[in-house]
C-alpha cells in the first residue's frame, strides 16, 4: 500500500489565526502552562524573524484540516536556517513535513547551518530527529516571574535612560553596545549596522520595542529591550539584555532588569518572561534565577551538520 499523498501550501497574511490555533494546539498539548502564541508572533513566524521565511500548511490527502505548519528562516548573513514544525496532537504528518522542510532548505542553500527548535516535552519529534542523526545542540528555558506588588527599591548603578530608536545617533549607540555585549554569545556572528537596524525598526513598528541604554561616566555600557509579543497573556517580554564585556561583575545587568521589571509593572503588566540559553557563559541563568524568576518551559535546539544529505 503506498504511503498518503502530503499536500502543502504556503501561509500568508492571512493565515495568522490558522498559525496561531496549530502552534497552540501542539505546544499546549505538551504542557498546559505554555503561553499561548499571539498575532505578533504568528506574523513573525509566517514573515521571518531576519529575512523572509518559507513556509508551508501540511496535511495528507482526504484531511479536512491543516495538520501541520513549518517555518523556515534564513539567515542569510550567518549563512544559517532555524527550522520550526508544529503539528496537531495525534496527526502523522510530522515525518513528512519534516523532510519536506529539508528539501525546502536544500534547495534554498544546501550549504547554510540547519538549527531546529523542538519542545523538550515533544519526545516523537526529538526521536524523530535522533534516527535522522541530528544531536542535541542547546537548551533553552523560558523563565517568567509574577509582577504581583510593586518592586522595591534597589541600588542604581550608573544611569538608565529609554532611547528614541528614530535617532540615528542613539540607534548606532544601542547597535555598538548590543553586538559588543553578544560577541561571546554561542552562536553569534555579527551583523552589519543597516541590516541590524532594519529589524530592530521592524520589531519598534511591529511589536513596540523599547529600549533602554544604561550609562556609566557618559559611555554607554549596557542595554535592556523589551516589547509586546506578550501583551495577549497581561505579559511583558524581555527581547534581550546585555553587558559589554569590559563591564561585566559590576551589577549592571541586575540594575537593568530591575529596571524592566518597574517599567513592566508600572505598565500594568501581570508578569514579566523572557528567553535563556542555559548554556550562557555570562551568568545570566543566575541573575535571572536572583530577582525571582523561574522557568516554565524548556526548548532544545538540534543540528546535523549533513542534514542536505537526508534528501
Amino acid at each position: 500500500m503506498s504511503a498518503p499523498k502530503l499536500i502543502a501550501r504556503m501561509a500568508t497574511e492571512n493565515d495568522v489565526a490558522l498559525v496561531q490555533e496549530i502552534v497552540n494546539a501542539n505546544m499546549l498539548s505538551l504542557n498546559p502552562l505554555e503561553d499561548k502564541l499571539g498575532e505578533v508572533e504568528a506574523r513573525e513566524l509566517i514573515s521571518g524573524f531576519v529575512d523572509q521565511a518559507a513556509t508551508r500548511f501540511t496535511k495528507f490527502e482526504g484531511d479536512e484540516n491543516w495538520q501541520s505548519f513549518l517555518t523556515l528562516n534564513p539567515d542569510f548573513s550567518r549563512s544559517r536556517f532555524y527550522l520550526d514544525i508544529y503539528t496537531r496532537p495525534g496527526a502523522e504528518t510530522l515525518p513528512s513535513t519534516l523532510m519536506l522542510a529539508l528539501e525546502i532548505a536544500k534547495a534554498g542553500n544546501p550549504n547554510f547551518q540547519l538549527w531546529l527548535g523542538v519542545h523538550s516535552k515533544d519526545e516523537a519529534y526529538r526521536t524523530l530527529l535522533v534516527s535522522n542523526g541530528f544531536n542535541l545542540l542547546r537548551r533553552y528555558w523560558m523563565m517568567q516571574m509574577k509582577l504581583e506588588s510593586k518592586p522595591e527599591p534597589h541600588k542604581h548603578v550608573g544611569h538608565i535612560r529609554e532611547i528614541n530608536l528614530d535617532n540615528p545617533k542613539d540607534l548606532r549607540s544601542f547597535y555598538e553596545v548590543n553586538q559588543d555585549s553578544f560577541s561571546q554569545h554561542f552562536g553569534f556572528m555579527p551583523r552589519p549596522f543597516d541590516e541590524w537596524s532594519r529589524i530592530v525598526l521592524r520589531d519598534q513598528e511591529e511589536a513596540n520595542l523599547r529600549v533602554w541604554l544604561l550609562s556609566l561616566e557618559g559611555e554607554d555600557v549596557g542595554f535592556i529591550d523589551c516589547d509586546d509579543s506578550l501583551l495577549h497573556e497581561e505579559s511583558g517580554y524581555v527581547t534581550g539584555l546585555g553587558v559589554r564585556k569590559a563591564f561585566h561583575g559590576k551589577g549592571l545587568g541586575e540594575a537593568l532588569l530591575r529596571h524592566a521589571i518597574e517599567i513592566n509593572f508600572g505598565l500594568g503588566r501581570s508578569k514579566l518572561s523572557l528567553n535563556v540559553d542555559t548554556g550562557n557563559e555570562s551568568g545570566a541563568l543566575r541573575l535571572y534565577e536572583k530577582v525571582g524568576m523561574k522557568p516554565f518551559s524548556e526548548w532544545h535546539q538540534y543540528e546535523n551538520v549533513n542534514w542536505s544529505a537526508l534528501v
